[in-house]
């Protein structure tokens, strides 16, 4: 069995924390250390038991309290090797980096990195099995590539990006260059893109679906999940939840 909580998710700061029987661990650290510790007591974690942090790319609101909790908990950090790198500088104090660009287990967890389309180059979702159930993790798409969608579609659990609805990025207070970013093929996924993905690979076996990293300026968690379940269906209303900013999630098992 696995649990599975948004500590945090949305533009300014991201979490994942995941367990199984022998293995608990973070994906991406996005806000700071002490926020990162409470929230976890708050589910009843202890920041000691964590296993490892684990790196999806190198902007901000994925990577702030890497650094102060690895040192603090003595724990490793993983990622791609080119983001460890463009890190280095701020990494001053983990002692414990391990670089990975294909499969690797942490105790019973086995985690497979891909690449996804997003401006931190590289940036990587992950497959995470234990046994023969598997979660999916994508926080940060421009598009869904042919890879993304094939290592998204082989998961009973989605976590994926649902950042903003089109109409309210537009018509909404970003400079013209940021929201021609976020919008770009190397930015974020729309409620609208999501959606249409989603409806492509829904078949009997997903059981959850997390939307996450929602924007705070161009979107709302009712939003975002009316305007995925108008394509997946009204019927999938139970397998999909909304992740947000200031709230940790419930706790999900599967």
């Amino acid at each position: 069995m696995m649990r599975i909580c948004s500590l945090t998710s949305g533009s300014k700061g991201n979490s994942l924390f995941i367990e199984s029987s022998h293995a608990r661990i973070l994906i991406d650290a996005g806000l700071s250390a002490l926020q990162i510790k409470n929230r976890l007591k708050s589910i009843d974690v202890a920041p000691e038991s964590l296993d490892a942090i684990i790196i999806t790319h190198a902007h901000r609101d994925h990577i702030s309290a890497v650094d102060v909790l690895s040192y603090q908990l003595d724990i490793p950090v993983f990622g791609h090797p080119d983001t460890l790198r463009t890190l280095t500088y701020f990494f001053k104090r983990i002692q414990k980096i391990i670089p990975c660009t294909g499969k690797f287990s942490i105790k019973d967890l086995d985690l497979h990195p891909f690449p996804v389309s997003h401006d931190s180059i590289p940036t990587v979702g992950y497959l995470i099995r234990l046994g023969t159930k598997t979660l999916s993790v994508s926080t940060d798409l421009g598009i869904v590539t042919p890879e993304a969608e094939e290592n998204i579609s082989q998961a009973q659990f989605i976590v994926i990006e649902s950042n903003h609805d089109s109409e309210m990025l537009l018509n909404g207070p970003y400079s013209w260059e940021l929201k021609q970013r976020i919008a770009s093929r190397l930015g974020h996924l729309s409620n609208h893109d999501t959606g249409f993905f989603l409806k492509s690979i829904m078949n009997g076996k997903i059981q959850k679906i997390l939307l996450a990293h929602l924007s705070e300026e161009n979107n709302l968690p009712a939003l975002a999940k009316n305007t995925v379940l108008d394509f997946i269906g009204y019927q999938h209303n139970e397998l999909l939840d909304v992740l947000e900013q200031k709230k940790v999630s419930a706790v999900f098992t599967f």
